[in-house]
This record gives C-alpha cells, structure tokens and sequence, in this order.
C-alpha cells in the first residue's frame, strides 16, 4: 500500500477513535445529568416527607395538648363542684350565741379546715366575734378541724362582739363567715356563706 493508504487509514482510525470517545463523553454526560436530576428529585421528595412529618407532628402535639387542656379544665370543674357542697349554716344558741355548722355535702373528705371569721352583715354593735367563752374546751369551740369526712361537719358556737370585746346581747338578722379548707386533691379554697361561691386561694403559710 501506498504512504497515502496508510495516512488515510490512520486518519480514520483516528476519526473512529474521537467518535467513541464523543460517543462515551456524551452518554456519561448524559448518564451524569440524569443522577444529578434524580439527586435533585431524591432531595425534594425528602424535604417534602420531613415538612409533611412535622406537620403531622404539629398536628400530633396541637391534638395532645387540646387532650391536656381539656382533662384539666375538666379537673377543674370537677373540683369546683366538690368545693361547692362546703356549705355553711347557722342556728341560735340563745342570746347572741350563734351555732356555725360548716358541712362537707361532697364525696370526698376536706382537710385542714378552719373557720377564719364570723361576722354581721347588717349595722349594729357587732364588730367582731370569738367562741363561746363559757364553754370550756371540746369541739364546739375549736375553729380547726384535721379532717372533715364526706358527709359530716364541724360545729362551733360562738359569740359576735361589741366594740368593747364583750359579747352582744342580740344577734343580727343576717351573718357571714368563712372558712379555708384543702381538698381531697390538695387544692385550698375559701368560701363564705355569703357569697357561695369557693375561691382557689395560694397554700397558706405554716
């Protein structure tokens, strides 16, 4: 063959070698730009699985905290109705002695109760109270009690004051008192005949 031949002949070989090489280039390229598309699609579906996850997990923590809530409030008002059934209630005793029944009408016992104040809801010459001072010791005149079960009461007999100290000859026609007590669930309250309505209070200093 010919120089020519050969120079021809090498030149294709060439000219077929670039090709192959093109050829490979190009699907690598190609083989390259569809991994980086599926990374790309791999990343965005993971950042939609983690932004639908953590609003599940909003919705999850949303739902548990409205649970919460509501067994609260519903402790809460469980509570109150309890507290609400401490009720006071007055008798004569003769002359100005006056018998302050406190009665725990719930389902469950009341501790630590103590009657705070006696008092006149109408002028007049009482101005301040004490037990019975004639009686000599025993529960009528204790205005603490440990406990106070479901059902039972506590009675004390007292006296209204004039502004002397002494006791007044007469009782008024319309009294008040209030008492603190601590439910069954450790929660302290007072409440007055007068109003009726218990109010949570702060646990009382020792």
């Amino acid at each position: 063959m010919e120089t020519g031949d050969w120079i021809a002949i090498a030149v294709g070989g060439v000219s077929v070698v670039a090709a192959a090489i093109s050829i490979w280039q190009a699907r690598t390229a190609s083989i390259s730009a569809t991994a980086a598309r599926e990374q790309a699609e791999y990343a965005q579906a993971q950042a939609q699985a983690a932004t639908e996850a953590n609003r599940l997990t909003q919705q999850q923590m949303a739902r548990e905290d409205a649970r919460e809530q509501q067994v609260a409030a519903e402790a809460e008002a469980a509570a109150l109705r309890e507290a609400r059934k401490v009720r006071f209630e007055f008798s004569g005793g003769g002359g100005s002695t006056i018998k302050v029944r406190l009665a725990n009408y719930g389902s469950r016992a009341i501790h630590d109760v103590e009657l705070l104040t006696v008092r006149a809801l109408v002028a007049g010459p009482w101005v301040g109270w004490s037990v019975n001072r004639n009686i000599r010791g025993g529960p009528l005149v204790q205005t603490y009690r440990n406990v106070i079960e479901a059902q039972q009461d506590m009675v004390v007999v007292v006296w209204l004051l004039d502004a002397q100290g002494a006791q007044t000859r007469e009782p008024p026609g319309s009294l008040d008192a209030e008492a603190r007590f601590c439910d069954a669930d450790g929660q302290w309250w007072k409440t007055t005949a007068a109003r009726g309505e218990p109010q949570r209070v702060d646990t009382p200093e020792p």
